[in-house]
């Protein structure tokens, strides 16, 4: 999956570890073309401190390397599946929602005056908001995945990240809520009986845990029958 790509951007750390011992550069090749799959953002964790793993495999005596790379190996699988459950929280749940939410309260709300306002509120928002938190924290996670080596698991303990994330899900909320209230206001009546209906029915869904895929699968079902129904 993400191997062939985590192994290119190692290419220039292997290529300084073992300069000029080019047959123990091609077995670092090698190994990190295996399978590796992690949240994309939070591969730069496992990145960083895959480097400095190399740097010990590389600087080791010949007979303690087997050993070393084992440990590289262990602690590279361990770390993508931790830092997994951890991004797909942080951006895919918190962060991306959460933008997600203010451009488009944004730009309902410059649309009141203008549509290209609104427009360009919504681009603005959305990716520069985005990109400006994910695009910093690729390259600070690069250095600390370095620094903190097999000792992230204990590091991200007192990491302020799911309080930031909880933050971040009431700002969403409350953007949420400012789109909702400003639909209302500018809605016809039906449209607003409408709009009333369909968060009371997604309210009940959240709390009965219903999933969207048993949702999809049964308005396919639902169209399968009509249109069985309606050919007979």
């Amino acid at each position: 999956m993400q191997g062939l790509g985590f192994a290119y951007g190692l290419e220039p750390w292997i290529e300084r570890c073992y300069a000029g011992q080019e047959e123990l550069a091609a077995q670092a090749r090698l190994r990190h073309q295996e399978f590796f799959n992690t949240q994309p953002y939070m591969s730069t964790f496992v990145m960083g401190m895959v480097c400095a793993l190399e740097e010990d495999v590389a600087a080791a005596a010949p007979e303690e390397r087997p050993a070393r790379v084992e440990r590289l190996r262990t602690l590279k699988s361990a770390a993508a599946s931790a830092l997994a459950g951890v991004g797909d929280s942080l951006f895919w749940g918190t962060l991306r929602p959460a933008c997600a939410a203010l451009a488009l309260a944004g730009a309902l709300f410059f649309s009141l005056w203008s549509v290209r306002a609104g427009a360009a509120w919504t681009l603005v928002a959305y990716l520069g908001l985005y990109n400006g938190v994910t695009i910093p924290w690729r390259w600070t996670f690069l250095r600390l995945g370095y620094e903190w080596k097999e000792q992230i698991a204990a590091r991200l303990k007192d990491w302020s990240g799911p309080r930031l994330m909880r933050r971040l899900r009431w700002v969403a909320m409350a953007a949420a809520l400012a789109v909702f209230a400003l639909l209302l206001w500018s809605a016809s009546d039906g449209e607003r009986l409408t709009g009333a209906v369909t968060v009371a029915v997604a309210w009940v869904l959240k709390t009965w845990r219903i999933s969207a895929y048993k949702l999809y699968a049964a308005a396919v079902m639902a169209g399968i029958v009509a249109a069985w129904v309606g050919w007979l």
